[in-house]
């Protein structure tokens, strides 16, 4: 077991129920991240992902995000897949940086990063992370380095990839997050961006 998946045990001892859907995003403030997902900053509410979780039960028609400050940086944290939906994940990014990566009960784990409204990596990866765009300078091959062999293209990230995410935004994912109550607010359920232009990936 490597280092990366011992610190990032956790995330597998979550209550079976969350799947954990988390974004770091730069340059944005907590209340621009809010309505840029869709949700009102003065109606936010203090829970944790578990009350998030039974709260929304028996209604999809909205979802509900954690939201949290981490420096300069802006945590988000979810039990659902608001900012794995790529046109989401562009929008946050304008005018900064966003990376999301979501959790999957099948081991179908996504992860996203964008770049000032622009998509540079989307998608279920398996080795070696590479860009949309061949040698976009956006996205640097080093990141994974030391955290899977790049020589190995079917390799597994599993919770690695949340390793990964720390070292692309330069902040540390915590767990605390899925436990402390958070700003939480209402948002459009990811559901509803199906078959829209919010999944176009170039």
């Amino acid at each position: 077991m490597t280092d990366a998946e011992v610190r990032f045990a956790w995330v597998d001892e979550l209550d079976e129920d969350i799947l954990p859907t988390v974004a770091l995003v730069g340059g944005v403030c907590a209340d621009e991240v809010i309505r840029r997902l869709g949700g009102l900053p003065a109606s936010d509410r203090l829970m944790t992902v578990r009350q998030a979780v039974e709260f929304a039960e028996g209604n999809r028609s909205t979802g509900l995000v954690g939201v949290g400050s981490l420096g300069d940086l802006v945590f988000i944290v979810e039990d659902g897949y608001t900012t794995a939906v790529p046109g989401v994940l562009r929008d946050l990014s304008k005018g900064g940086r966003a990376f999301s990566v979501s959790a999957d009960v099948n081991g179908g784990d996504t992860m996203g990063y964008a770049v000032d409204g622009d998509l540079v990596v989307f998608g279920e990866h398996w080795g070696p992370v590479r860009p949309l765009r061949e040698n976009d300078p956006r996205w640097d091959p080093e990141w994974c380095r030391g955290l899977i062999d790049i020589e190995d293209e079917s390799e597994i990230w599993g919770v690695k990839i949340f390793a990964l995410m720390e070292r692309v935004m330069g902040s540390a994912v915590q767990p605390h997050w899925f436990t402390d109550p958070l700003r939480t607010v209402e948002v459009p359920a990811a559901s509803g961006y199906a078959g829209t232009s919010a999944w176009d990936v170039p």
